[in-house]
C-alpha cells in the first residue's frame, strides 16, 4: 500500500514536471513567436516607408522634369487702397518654349468662376512678364499656358500662387510675439514684432492699443501709440534692462523705451523717427509694453498675484488704410 502510494506521488509529481515543462515550452514559444511577429511587423512598416519615400521621390522627380516653369515672381508697382486695386509685375523665367510659341497666363481667385487672362511679353532669352491690374481682396493660381499652332500646353506642373491678400494684408506683420510677466505686485504684458514696409502710402501703423479683458469682457482699453516707434537693432542692447526697470516699478508705462534710453545715455546706433522709418527700414521693428501695478491699478478689483489671472491682454493695431490686426 505504501509502496502504492510512492508510486502514485511519483506519477504525480511527473506529471506535474511535464505540466510545467510543457507551460515553459509553449511560452516560450509564444514569447519567440510575439517577438518574430513584431520583428516581421517592423520590418513591413520600414519597407512601407521606404517604398513610400522612393515613390514620392519619384514623382517629385517627374514633376520636377515636367515643370517648365523656372521662376515666377511679382512685384507690386503700385496701390489704390479705397479702390482695393494694385498694379503688379509679373516676372516668368522658363527652363524651355518652343519657338514661335506665345505664352500667357492666367490667375484664378477663391470663388471666381472665370480666370483672369494676359499674354506675357517676351523680355529676352527665357525671360517673360507683365504688367497687371488685379484685386487686392484676392489671393492668386497662376497657370502659365504655351500657344501655337497645335494648341496649347500647361508649363507649370505644380500650383503657383500669387499671394496678393496675404502679402498687403494678412501678412503685413512678421514674427508677432506676445508675452506675460507676473510678480506679487505687477502685471507685465508685452508685444512685439516687425512690421513690413510695402512703400504703399496709408498702409502706415497709425494707432496701437491694448485691450484689457476680464472674463470673455473687455475691461479697459489703453493706447499705447506713444511707444509705437520702430527702432533699430541698437536698441536690443537696452531693452532688457527697459522691461526689468518697469517690471520693477522704477520706471513707470508713460516712460518709453527711447526716453529711458535717452536718460541712461544710451546711444543707439541707426535710430530712426517714424517719419524716416519707410525710407531706412525694409521691415521696422517694435516693442510694445504695458505695466499693471496692483497698488494703483484698478483698486476695485483688489488684484493680487493670484486674483490677476482673470485678466487677459489683447493687442490692436490699426493702419492708416483701416486695416485692423488682432492678436
Amino acid at each position: 500500500m505504501d509502496r502504492s502510494k510512492a508510486i502514485l506521488t511519483l506519477l504525480a509529481v511527473n506529471i506535474l514536471a511535464v505540466l510545467y515543462i510543457g507551460y515553459t515550452i509553449n511560452a516560450a514559444i509564444l514569447n519567440n513567436g510575439n517577438k518574430t511577429k513584431a520583428e516581421f511587423q517592423s520590418m513591413q512598416q520600414q519597407v512601407q516607408l521606404l517604398e513610400n519615400q522612393i515613390l514620392n521621390g519619384i514623382s517629385r522627380e517627374l514633376a520636377a522634369r515636367a515643370d517648365k516653369v523656372e521662376r515666377l515672381d511679382y512685384t507690386l508697382t503700385g496701390a489704390d487702397l479705397a479702390q482695393k486695386n494694385a498694379k503688379v509685375t509679373l516676372q516668368v523665367a522658363l527652363k524651355e518654349v518652343t519657338s514661335s510659341a506665345v505664352i500667357a497666363v492666367s490667375l484664378r481667385s477663391d470663388g471666381q468662376d472665370q480666370p483672369l487672362e494676359a499674354v506675357l511679353e517676351h523680355q529676352g532669352g527665357m525671360q517673360y512678364g507683365a504688367e497687371l491690374e488685379l484685386s487686392l481682396e484676392h489671393n492668386y493660381e497662376l497657370t502659365v499656358w504655351e500657344r501655337g499652332d497645335a494648341g496649347q500646353k500647361q508649363l507649370n506642373a505644380d500650383s503657383r500662387r500669387l499671394p496678393l491678400f496675404d502679402d498687403v494684408y494678412r501678412n503685413r506683420m512678421i514674427s508677432p510675439s506676445t508675452g506675460t510677466g507676473i510678480s506679487n505686485e505687477r502685471l507685465n504684458a508685452e508685444f512685439s514684432f516687425l512690421l513690413k514696409d510695402l512703400g504703399i502710402p496709408g498702409t502706415q501703423l497709425e494707432t496701437a492699443l491694448l485691450r484689457i479683458n476680464r472674463g470673455d469682457k473687455l475691461y479697459d482699453e489703453i493706447d499705447v501709440t506713444q511707444q509705437a516707434t520702430p527702432r533699430s537693432d541698437g536698441y536690443a542692447g537696452i531693452e532688457e534692462y527697459y522691461k526689468v526697470a518697469r517690471a520693477s516699478g522704477q520706471i513707470d508705462n508713460s516712460v518709453t523705451l527711447e526716453q529711458f534710453a535717452h536718460d541712461s545715455d544710451f546711444d543707439p546706433f541707426q535710430m530712426v523717427s517714424i517719419e524716416k522709418a519707410g525710407e531706412t527700414l525694409a521691415n521696422a521693428r517694435y516693442s510694445l509694453y504695458y505695466t499693471i501695478n496692483f497698488n494703483k491699478d484698478y483698486p476695485e478689483l483688489k488684484l493680487t498675484r493670484d486674483s490677476a489671472g482673470q485678466l487677459s491682454f489683447q493687442w490692436v493695431l490699426r493702419f492708416k488704410d483701416g486695416y485692423e490686426y488682432l492678436n
